[in-house]
């Protein structure tokens, strides 16, 4: 029994591909809200880098490098879809944050 949720990030009419949770559930929500937040205070006002710009694409290579940084191996729970009708979230849907306002589409 799972309780499967995805995300993605967005920006205008940029947006990540989804990240699928098999066991994740609103907590793996919180998380990405929580990294988000952290993110945004740690690089300020940079605006050079892609993940500077909060571009989704790379926010959303970075959460998975945060989700996972203390795992020797991704054997589990996590994986990518093109988009979200691409793997199953039945239990609790796709979220699509928006990076700068940190609110949901």
């Amino acid at each position: 029994m799972g309780d499967r949720i995805s995300i993605q990030f967005a920006k205008g009419d940029d947006i990540s591909v989804a990240l699928f949770s098999h066991w994740g559930g609103r907590e793996f929500l919180n998380k990405a809200l929580a990294y988000l937040k952290y993110l945004k205070e740690e690089i300020g006002n940079k605006g050079f880098e892609p993940l500077d710009r909060l571009e989704p694409r790379t926010v959303m290579v970075d959460f998975i490098r945060h989700l996972t940084k203390n795992e020797k191996r991704v054997t589990h729970d996590l994986y990518l879809g093109k988009n979200a009708n691409d793997g199953d979230n039945s239990d609790n849907g796709n979220w699509i944050i928006n990076v700068e306002t940190e609110k949901f589409e």
